[in-house]
């Protein structure tokens, strides 16, 4: 069984091996989380719906497409 340490710990634990890439979640509000990309915010989810694994998809959805940008 995991511990965390506050929702900071929560957060980056959603990101899983993300977090190390650059990306970060912020909770401006109760409502929503803010999926970001160094300072680049790239989406936004309601809290009441989102899970780890679409928060996941959203980072790696974005990485294929930098990808196919360069």
């Amino acid at each position: 069984m995991r511990k965390y340490n506050g929702r900071r710990s929560i957060l980056d634990e959603t990101l899983g091996e993300y977090k190390d890439y650059g990306f970060s979640l912020v909770e401006p509000d109760s409502l929503f989380t803010e999926l970001y990309f160094k300072d680049k915010r790239v989406a936004i989810y309601n809290q009441d719906k989102v899970t780890f694994d679409t928060i996941r998809e959203g980072c790696r959805n974005y990485m294929t497409a930098l990808s196919r940008w360069s």
